[in-house]
């Protein structure tokens, strides 16, 4: 059985995360390892946490394994940096994954994924969980949000030519062989951690698929709808730099400014 290291990004996010973690541990299976990244909360926010892994890990039918001992950081640095930091502890993990701390995916869903990524119906080697309302899925959000969503994707493509329908759904798996290749060049630590992670992957020929499942909004989302949408995509460009100069150096040997 293929081992999953599943890192959840947490920042002054107690209220959310206690129930979709009780959730977690009763509802994925034993070969998930969860690892709760904290991204710089606040000493209260931390207590609460510790408080919660404690109290998490002696319920019944939880053991010490399914369960790993959070971490923590004293700077608050953005999405992709608690992810990365939770990725650092891979080692003896086959694959790698992570989902928002708020519960928008729910545990079931985790579970479809991961079974579809490891079925052999796919020769994928990450899978981009994706927002789509389709027949037999369920996405139920704002009308604001889905909109914002979706002028934010358009911006994305637009910005570094990204050829995914939605790349900030909250749940991504990925080989951690794929992963280590990408690892070196991975600079992101905001929301645009998932850009980069996918234009690596697509730049040093790995196969990525999307993957649609069901999610709900849910209340006390930090994201600023405008102002983060537009650092966002301003980050895209950056992040489309730096691939192109990088491309640019390997081909002739000469660095660009």
């Amino acid at each position: 059985m293929k081992r999953t290291l599943l890192v959840i990004p947490h920042y002054n996010d107690t209220e959310r995360l206690k129930p979709f973690l009780a959730e977690l541990l009763s509802g994925l299976s034993g070969h998930i390892s969860i690892l709760i990244s904290d991204d710089g909360s606040t000493r209260q926010e931390r207590e609460k946490l510790l408080s919660i892994y404690e109290k998490s890990r002696i319920q019944p039918g939880t053991s010490t394994l399914d369960l790993l001992p959070p971490i923590f950081t004293s700077n608050n640095t953005g999405k992709g940096g608690a992810i990365i930091r939770g990725w650092e502890h891979r080692e003896g993990f086959h694959q790698l994954a992570f989902v928002d701390a708020d519960g928008a995916v729910i545990a079931g869903e985790i579970m479809r994924a991961e079974a579809f990524f490891n079925s052999g119906k796919t020769g994928a080697d990450a899978l981009f969980c994706s927002r789509v309302k389709m027949l037999g899925r369920t996405v139920s959000r704002s009308l604001k949000r889905h909109l914002s969503g979706r002028v934010f994707a358009t911006l994305v493509s637009i910005a570094g030519n990204v050829p995914a329908y939605d790349t900030q759904c909250g749940l991504k798996i990925i080989k951690t062989a794929a992963y280590e290749k990408v690892r070196p060049y991975l600079q992101t630590e905001g929301f645009s951690f998932d850009v980069e992670l996918l234009l690596l992957l697509l730049e040093q020929g790995f196969e990525v698929e999307e993957f649609p499942v069901d999610w709900h909004d849910v209340k006390g989302s930090k994201v600023n709808l405008l102002k983060d949408s537009l650092q966002m995509t301003l980050e895209v460009f950056r992040i489309k730099r730096r691939i192109w100069k990088r491309r640019k150096t390997a081909v002739t040997g000469i660095k660009q400014p």
